[in-house]
């Protein structure tokens, strides 16, 4: 977890007072660092691992090598639409890797990408032109208040950005006010416990997974991993303010605005924290690594089917009427 900077604003050297960080200053300073220098510093994320994916996938869309965006082709043929689709929004955009990606799959031809972030759009801008996608417009702009044209696009994009948002009433309105009838919304979000505010059963069970496995199964990149507990919403809000503001609301709340055309749950409820920081160590070369990570995902399946845990992440194509 980085370490939000202090700001300080110039003044006399007798009176220079620390400057209470903006939400936007907090948001700037942990999502402007790259994915890859996060990895590096933290370990990996408990979705890049290969065999994590290939399971998610399966989740998805039934095919270890088809994942949310590779169903949703599935689902637009399906439905006789053509891609590339009309206009498109691209919601918490980060460093720009979703639009990259959608753009190489053929998905879309003109899209404007949205975030707070201003040094992750500066990268962004400067990835898509170096991949030939400099036509991808992209925007510094902050959910909470930001409208659209109406009526004007063909598909709106969030991946694991609307958990980020607290005025979700005011974004699903302006989502599907920006959309034509008959567009789509399509989330690959985080829907799990509000800010981090893990169930017992969650941090009994991936403790108790943790607990089992090896030292070196166990090392971070900066130690031992320690057992997870629950933070505080003061620790949430001083790492990062927007962190799964309403996560918990975001599946209700977007029925009442879309019609969910399909959502496929991708579990997570125990993987997302039990892995994060120590993905790295399961190496899919190493017999015993790969039977601890599949004893985790049996785990993780059992606890889901007999209603234990839910699912902390999900898929969702929503349409507008």
């Amino acid at each position: 977890m980085f370490r939000l900077l202090q700001v300080f604003r110039k003044r006399p050297a007798s009176t220079i007072l620390p400057e209470v960080p903006t939400r936007q200053d907090k948001v700037n300073e942990f999502w402007s660092v790259s994915p890859e220098e996060k990895f590096s510093a933290q370990g990996w994320y408990w979705m890049a691992h290969p065999m994590v994916r290939e399971r998610v996938n399966i989740r998805i869309s039934g095919n270890q090598w088809l994942d949310a965006y590779g169903r949703l082709g599935v689902w637009l043929a399906e439905r006789g639409e053509a891609v590339p689709l009309g206009p498109s929004i691209s919601l918490g955009c980060g460093f720009g890797g979703l639009e990259r990606d959608l753009a190489r799959r053929g998905m879309i031809r003109e899209m404007d990408a949205y975030d707070l972030a201003d040094g992750a759009i500066v990268e962004a801008r400067r990835l898509a032109e170096e991949d030939g996608h400099g036509w991808i417009r992209y925007h510094v702009a902050d959910l909470e208040a930001k409208d659209f044209a109406q009526s004007h696009y063909a598909a709106v994009f969030a991946h694991s950005s609307v958990h980020h948002v607290e005025r979700l009433e005011e974004l699903f309105t302006t989502v599907r006010r920006a959309l034509r009838p008959g567009g789509i919304f399509h989330l690959n979000e985080y829907v799990g416990p509000t800010r981090f505010q893990w169930t017992d059963a969650q941090l009994q069970l991936i403790n108790g997974f943790l607990d089992s496995l090896p030292d070196h199964l166990r090392q971070t990149p900066n130690g031992r991993k320690p057992p997870v507990v629950r933070p505080t919403i003061e620790q949430m809000v001083a790492m990062d303010p927007t962190e799964a503001v309403r996560s918990a609301e975001i599946r209700g709340l977007l029925s009442q605005y879309f019609s969910i055309a399909e959502e496929r749950s991708c579990g997570g409820a125990l993987l997302h924290m039990g892995l994060a920081e120590i993905a790295q160590n399961f190496d899919t070369a190493d017999a015993e690594a790969v039977a601890h990570l599949q004893r985790f995902f049996d785990l993780e399946d059992t606890m889901m089917a007999n209603g234990t845990i839910g699912s902390d992440f999900t898929v969702i194509t929503a349409v507008r009427e």
